[in-house]
This record gives C-alpha cells, structure tokens and sequence, in this order.
C-alpha cells in the first residue's frame, strides 16, 4: 500500500536547459554550469566545478530570450542546498548536480524570471 508524498515546492518547476556562472562570495573561480530546471525559487544546474552544502553564490543565469539566439543575463544570489557528484569514467571529468535556493531574488530579477518561465 503506496501513499502520497506532498509537493514540498511553492513555485512550480520549468525544465530548461540555459547556461549559467556562478562565483562564490568569498571569490575564486567563475564556474560554468548548465541549468536543467528553474523555478522562482531556485534551479537544478550541472557543474564542473564542486561547491559544498551551503555556498553561498553570486549567480548570472544566461536566459534565452525568446526566439533568438541571445540570451538575457539575470544576476541573482543563491546557495547550495544540495550537492550529488555525477559519477563518470574518468576522474578527469568529475561535474556535479546542484540544487541551488534563489536567496536574494530582487523585482527586476523576478520579473525577468517569471517571463522566461511564462515563454
């Protein structure tokens, strides 16, 4: 006998591929990603680089604007909330998934956001 496990999320998920950076607040490398989901509240991304739980990132979502090759830049803050490292069959090539929680998600962000989401 199944039951039911409750939608945890406020704000419905979007699948979408887009590239992002993020940097760490107390500096160090620019990290390529590439987003998979994205959500008013946060995003499912990739990542070559590794960030622990509970980085703290200053991120630049590359949306794409709609019908056209150029994308829009989004600066948000956001941190990690969970980590899973992809296995693969190099060490070469390790990349990890990362949950990220947007924590400073300001109006024109927002706004930005939520036309991607609605395109």
């Amino acid at each position: 006998m199944g039951h039911e496990v409750a939608e945890r999320r406020v704000n419905p998920r979007v699948s979408a591929v887009f590239d992002l950076q993020g940097i760490p607040d107390e500096g160090g490398v620019v990290a390529r990603m590439q987003g998979a989901d994205l959500s008013l509240g946060g995003l499912r991304c990739t990542s070559t680089a590794d960030f622990p739980e509970m980085t703290q990132l200053a991120v630049r979502l590359l949306l794409p604007l709609a019908g056209e090759k150029q994308t829009e830049p989004v600066d948000v803050k956001a941190v990690v909330v969970r980590r899973h490292e992809i296995p693969s069959a190099t060490s070469d090539d390790l990349r990890y998934e990362l949950a990220l929680f947007f924590t400073g998600l300001e109006g024109d962000a927002k706004d930005r956001i939520s036309r991607f989401l609605e395109s």
